[in-house]
């Protein structure tokens, strides 16, 4: 078998738009860079509602792509049945939470990890089929879906020591923030025991964070020796010939989600209204829960812009041109070690970042340590006021060059993926 050849199974692949889409899309485009041959299985179909076809571009035309149909269900962006866990959303009527209960447990019982698990029987066929023509040892498969995990231990399980498959987490499964709130216990249960079955059948797992990495260490020790921890990272070439905005008064940009579990910017809104009265504007690129977006308009911020999704490089064109970029985080017990995939894209913008959160958090440290904008605790509204008038009083003292950020560029990070599968190569000899 030739150790430089590599299947991919990417679920979420273009035209399928969304941030999530960046990190197995670069990992394939410098695998290929690297000289390594790339089949990549993906659905025939777009999985989201959300199309981004400038996407298509950084496909790259070396990697053979085998579009697979399925019976996966698109994705809705906003997911109702975990919007109705909430008070703000939830049916207020004791029928109508009957109901939606019922829904629920139906909900549950389809669909024990995702509404893409129709897809993966086909996944799994498909990827025989190559392996065996094109006689491919090193596997990668990527979640969300981790239903396309399911692919990996049918894999493994078929062609045992032939194959060796990496299991990319891009987020935590079983430990997942509010994961036992959103699914009923039956269900946390099968995703537990599930998510234990991908550990113990990958040959490597990949985190994105070190607690994360972390986190499934202190549940399986022997995870320790094959787990990497492999961040979220910058592309180079997706800056290349974009356009800054340019705004006719102070801007702030927010590339991202707003949902329960990555904050609210209610405290913000009121520190920039007490401050600049109507001279700022907040521009919202990516997707809010209905309860985030009615609470900000019936607080009566008129200066908050949601745009919704944006094709990539019209968001990085608003992100270079903002005077100041946001993160937004809640005060989640697991917040503080969280830094979202947009961090690294906004570390390359150059210009300030203001990032709210918990007391404490890696991203803070992150910011500190690239010198690339400033953190204040969420619920500190004093706080923000003081960092946001540092930002704009010392737009000097922020550092703008790529050696500092250079580990983060995704030709680095994929060099280190495509090192895990040479080890385990080197180790099989």
């Amino acid at each position: 078998m030739n150790k430089n050849k590599i299947l991919m199974i990417i679920n979420e692949f273009p035209p399928t738009g969304g941030s999530s889409i960046q990190r197995p899309l670069k990992f394939a485009k410098y695998a290929v860079k690297a000289g390594w041959e790339v089949h990549i299985i993906a659905p025939q179909k777009p999985v989201r509602k959300v199309l981004d076809y400038s996407l298509l571009k950084d496909i790259p035309t070396a990697a053979i792509v085998h579009r697979v149909a399925g019976l996966g269900i698109k994705n809705p962006e906003n997911n109702k049945m975990v919007d109705a866990r909430f008070a703000e959303t939830a049916p207020k009527s004791k029928i109508f939470k009957s109901f939606w209960g019922f829904l629920k447990l139906v909900n549950d019982f389809i669909f024990p990890y995702d509404k893409q698990i129709g897809w993966m029987p086909f996944a799994y066929f498909t990827a025989c089929n190559i392996i065996k023509k094109q006689q491919i040892r090193n596997i990668y498969i990527t979640a969300y879906p981790y239903s396309a995990f399911l692919v990996g231990i049918a894999l493994k399980k078929k062609f045992r020591e032939s194959v060796f498959w990496v299991a990319d987490y891009r987020d935590s499964w079983q430990f997942k923030p509010l994961l036992e709130k959103f699914v009923l216990p039956f269900r946390f249960r099968k995703i537990s025991r599930t998510d234990d079955k991908v550990l113990a059948t990958c040959d490597a797992a990949v985190f994105v964070t070190p607690e994360t990495r972390l986190e499934y260490i202190n549940k399986h020790s022997g995870l320790k020796e094959k787990s990497y921890y492999i961040p979220n990272g910058f592309d180079e070439d997706d800056f290349t010939g974009v356009t800054p905005k340019k705004f006719d008064k102070l801007t702030l940009v927010l590339m991202g989600k707003l949902t329960k579990v990555y904050g609210s910017p209610l405290n913000l809104l009121e520190v920039l209204q007490e401050s600049f009265s109507n001279n700022y504007q907040v521009i919202h690129i990516g997707n809010i829960e209905k309860a985030i977006l009615q609470s900000i308009k019936n607080a009566g911020y008129t200066n908050y812009h949601y745009l919704g999704y944006q094709k990539h490089s019209e968001a990085i064109a608003y992100s270079l041109g903002a005077d100041i970029n946001l993160i937004l985080l809640n005060e989640h017990s697991t917040a503080k070690y969280w830094f979202p995939g947009k961090l690294f894209e906004l570390l390359r913008c150059g210009k300030p970042i203001l990032a709210l959160g918990p007391k404490e958090s890696n991203l803070e440290k992150i910011l500190s340590d690239t010198k690339r904008g400033r953190y204040a605790y969420i619920n500190d509204k004093e706080q923000i006021k003081a960092q946001l008038k540092y930002i704009l009083e010392n737009p000097n003292q922020f550092d703008t060059s790529l050696e500092t950020i250079k580990q983060y560029s995704r030709e680095e990070l994929c060099k280190q993926l495509l090192a895990i599968y040479e080890r385990g190569q080197s180790s099989s000899s």
